[in-house]
């Protein structure tokens, strides 16, 4: 009988222990749960990064879809073999014959043309693009992606930062034409009427970002030679010529 008395309780002990114990580290034990998983996910991001040969990010109004992205890199391709064979070609970063390219876009609405949509009774939701500019502002504060192609409105609010290369930096001859001493409008390069580039607005400034320190953890923005190979190819975009030309 005295056994019979003790099962329950022996049956319920672990469960009792394991309340007793979530009663009292729930919040540590949340807190760790939630950096182990953060970390996780970072160094699985860090690992499918390191075989990019270059990260190139779309800022603006324009909405691109899967197609408009492969089309792009598409014409990315084809500048860069016009330029060198891609046995030789510096861009070519991890050399495996392939230009791999990590695109981002994100979809900004500039102060006036919101404005418009406003006026024009089109549906604009301001939180979402309030948090587009947030994303910008980021990714450029930490430089992984270098090869830009923004907005001009957003350039322009930009370019002050001190983010963006000089192009007589960069390039071996400055184009005429350059926006600026830091940008290139795409409408005035060869390549806008590429597949994928011609979707993109005409008022789309072509720049670099500058080699970024910041951000010590993602450490692929820092890797040896990668920066340079993106700055090769930010050159064969900017002087290819349609047809070979």
């Amino acid at each position: 009988m005295q056994e019979e008395k003790n099962r329950p309780e022996e049956t319920g002990a672990p469960e009792k222990a394991f309340e007793n114990f979530w009663y009292h580290y729930k919040w540590p034990t949340l807190i760790i749960a939630f950096f182990a998983v953060f970390f996780l996910i970072a160094i699985a991001q860090m690992g499918s990064k390191n075989d990019y040969d270059a990260h190139l990010l779309y800022a603006g109004p324009a909405y691109l879809d899967g197609e408009v992205v492969a089309d792009i890199l598409t014409s990315v391709d084809k500048a860069a073999d016009q330029a060198y064979d891609i046995t030789d070609n510096p861009a070519d970063h991890n050399d495996d014959a392939l230009l791999n390219c990590d695109f981002n876009k994100i979809v900004y609405v500039p102060t006036m043309t919101a404005e418009e949509y406003k006026e024009n009774d089109i549906y604009f939701n301001g939180v979402e693009n309030l948090n587009a500019r947030g994303q910008f502002d980021n990714l450029i504060m930490i430089g992984e992606y270098v090869i830009l192609m923004i907005d001009k409105s957003l350039y322009d609010e930009t370019v002050g930062t001190g983010a963006f290369c000089k192009l007589a930096d960069i390039l071996d001859t400055v184009p005429e034409n350059a926006y600026d001493e830091c940008g290139i409008l795409l409408a005035d390069l060869p390549i806008c009427v590429e597949n994928g580039f011609r979707q993109l607005p005409d008022d789309t400034v072509l720049c670099c970002r500058g080699k970024s320190y910041v951000n010590n953890f993602n450490r692929e923005v820092q890797q040896e030679g990668l920066y340079e190979a993106q700055i090769a190819l930010f050159r064969q975009i900017v002087s290819y010529q349609r047809n070979g030309e």
